[in-house]
């Protein structure tokens, strides 16, 4: 489908563009939310144009970095500067995508709308310059809760370079036009911070990759041990010391697994060495690798460290995909995150403390019925974040937003 098949009446369609770190054909859940709501915006009547890093599965494509056009969505693919090591070698990364998705952003022609997508971070300055040399409206999809993280994680390791950054990044989003965040908290928080025009627009998942909910495997360990597992990014966000050390305080009862990469997944398997604590790391996995290990898992373990308070209005996209599963969830997570939980009882909220997470593996361990959940999962994700309304959501919100001659309505949504 081209462009003038997929949309209306000059006078009725939008020029709408987005720059995001990750699109199709890679696997991550910014991925999947833009995958669905292009097609829903595109379906919608409007020309959309997504502009991204060239996958790995395309670096050997006849097409490089050409643009081309699919099912009506127009893709601008710049050099995608291979897998960064390190946090300087990922911001050196981030900062080289930024400046070249400039120019290719501006091979796409007028736009009405530009959408920079945070993180990554450098998306926000691009998107804005973009927005600008465009004469289009700017909007900001704000997955996480940025500038208060600068202040709870300290990356930058400055105290001079902490306040600039958070100062910056404040100015670039206060001058969008719209500010669509993925929870009700984070939108709380940027209308405080200065943000007029903020919405929000929940992740979720695409309900026809789900028919029905995961069943388990028959296999067990064979000991009889609870299987606990952990799938998704090692790093400092998610405070994953604590299952490592309940997990030595519980060496026959607990099989527990944690499967992905980050920059603190070392540290971590160098802890559970130091306490002999029963606990196997493996490498990122993907497509049906996942489902082998959600089949083999008694319970799955969400978890955001306590001591951040931005966390208390962070919702990791991976407890989607769980409840969509009908799987059962041990819960590291406070606020939205936890509140999500209860509401569609997909497992229990522990406190995260080493008492609170011991006394509940423990209790799970002993009580096998308490695994049964009662299939909320699925008819929650139904009623709150199926990924196809949303997107008609998202829609909405662009369509009201309207052209660059037409006043952006400043309310509070």
């Amino acid at each position: 489908m081209s462009f003038s098949e997929a949309a209306g009446p000059e006078a009725d369609h939008l020029n709408v563009m987005l720059l995001t770190h990750s699109y199709w054909p890679e696997s991550s859940p910014p991925q999947r939310r833009w995958k669905t709501f292009t097609r829903v915006i595109a379906d919608s009547g409007h020309r959309v144009s997504v502009v991204t890093p060239r996958a790995d599965i395309l670096r050997s494509s006849a097409s490089g970095g050409k643009p081309s056009t699919e099912t009506g969505i127009r893709i601008i693919r710049y050099p995608g500067f291979g897998i960064a090591a390190g946090l300087v070698g990922k911001v050196a990364r981030s900062i080289g995508h930024a400046v070249v998705s400039i120019p290719a952003s501006l091979r796409s022609g007028r736009q009405d709308i530009v959408i920079a997508t945070v993180p990554a971070l450098s998306m926000l300055f691009s998107g804005f310059a973009v927005s600008r040399l465009l004469r289009a409206r700017f909007v900001v999809d704000l997955r996480d809760p940025w500038p208060d993280l600068f202040r709870d994680s300290h990356i930058l390791r400055s105290p001079m370079l902490e306040p600039l950054a958070i100062r910056a990044m404040l100015c670039l989003l206060r001058r969008a036009d719209l500010v669509i965040t993925v929870t009700e908290g984070l939108a709380r928080n940027a209308r405080s911070q200065g943000m007029l025009n903020v919405a929000t627009v929940p992740n979720g998942v695409d309900l026809a990759n789900y028919p029905v909910p995961l069943k388990r495997a028959k296999t067990t360990s064979g000991e009889g041990r609870l299987q606990v597992l952990y799938l998704g990014n090692v790093g400092l966000s998610q405070g994953l010391d604590l299952l490592v050390r309940v997990a030595a305080q519980l060496p026959g009862s607990l099989h527990v697994r944690i499967v992905g990469d980050g920059n603190d997944r070392n540290r971590l398997q160098h802890l559970a060495m130091e306490l002999g604590a029963p606990v196997e790391f493996l490498d990122p996995v993907r497509g049906d690798q996942i489902m082998e290990m959600y089949r083999w898992a008694d319970t799955v373990v969400v978890s955001l460290r306590p001591d951040w308070p931005s966390f208390s209005y962070t919702v990791p996209s991976k407890l989607y995909e769980l409840l969509a599963l009908d799987l059962h969830v041990t819960g590291l997570v406070r606020g939205e995150a936890a509140a999500i939980i209860n509401h569609a009882k997909a497992g229990q909220v522990v406190g995260q403390d080493l008492d609170s997470l011991t006394r509940h593996l423990q209790q799970l361990h002993r009580d096998r019925d308490a695994l049964r959940i009662r299939g909320k999962g699925p008819q929650w994700i139904a009623g709150h974040a199926n990924l196809a309304a949303l997107g008609k959501s998202y829609a909405r919100h662009l369509e009201a937003l309207g052209k660059p001659g037409v006043p952006a309505r400043k309310e509070r949504s």
